[in-house]
């Protein structure tokens, strides 16, 4: 191999160019190229949020109103879940505040992560108007769950929600990043760039 590489040396010294010499002449430009879109995506993969202590895969709701009657609209002034071992939610206790384990709302959508799911829960809002209405007991639907909440007279129905979010979290984005380095290695492939 080593003789090879001199032997082809010596030829271009000589103004005699073998034709392996001139084929990789001739793609080292696009070898370049895919050399720098690698760097790029490397740089583009790499997350632009902030380090957290507590980075783990959390199991997460996320809670959708809408009014059921669609003229009368309405604002939430304050939401507390209830988590519960019983079905019935007799033992129905708040899930606690600690760390990122909180339920936010803003406007129409509350979300939550939390640390361990309990196998049910109930929903509590109040409202501007001063009503405080509570929802039927639902339960998980996996680590991430999504519902659609209907705001009615007297009471909030649950409903689950499908929803496919495929950014929704760092695996995808490692997995989809990988898939794509593994994509420009098969073309490169294909192009027969990579050989030696």
């Amino acid at each position: 191999m080593r003789f090879v590489f001199i032997h082809r040396l010596a030829e271009k010294r000589n103004g005699v160019f073998g034709s392996l010499a001139v084929k990789d002449d001739r793609f080292f430009p696009l070898v370049k190229a895919a050399v720098v879109l690698v760097w790029i995506g490397l740089f583009v993969a790499i997350p632009t949020a902030t380090a957290q202590a507590d980075m783990g895969i959390k199991p997460d709701m996320e809670f959708k109103f809408v009014s059921e009657n669609p003229q009368q609209s309405f604002s939430i002034q304050s939401a507390i879940l209830y988590e519960c071992q019983q079905a019935d939610c007799s033992d129905a206790q708040s899930v606690p505040e600690i760390g990122p384990q909180q339920l936010y709302c803003q406007q129409e959508i509350c979300t939550i992560n939390f640390y361990d799911l309990a196998p049910y829960y109930r929903l509590e809002v109040s409202l501007a108007d001063g009503r405080t209405l509570s929802s039927q007991v639902f339960t998980p639907r996996g680590m991430r769950s999504f519902y659609s909440v209907t705001v009615r007279e007297s009471d909030l129905l649950v409903k689950n929600r499908f929803s496919l979010n495929p950014l929704a979290s760092s695996i995808c984005l490692s997995v989809c990043g990988s898939l794509w380095l593994v994509g420009l290695w098969a073309l490169l492939t294909l192009l027969g760039l990579n050989k030696r």
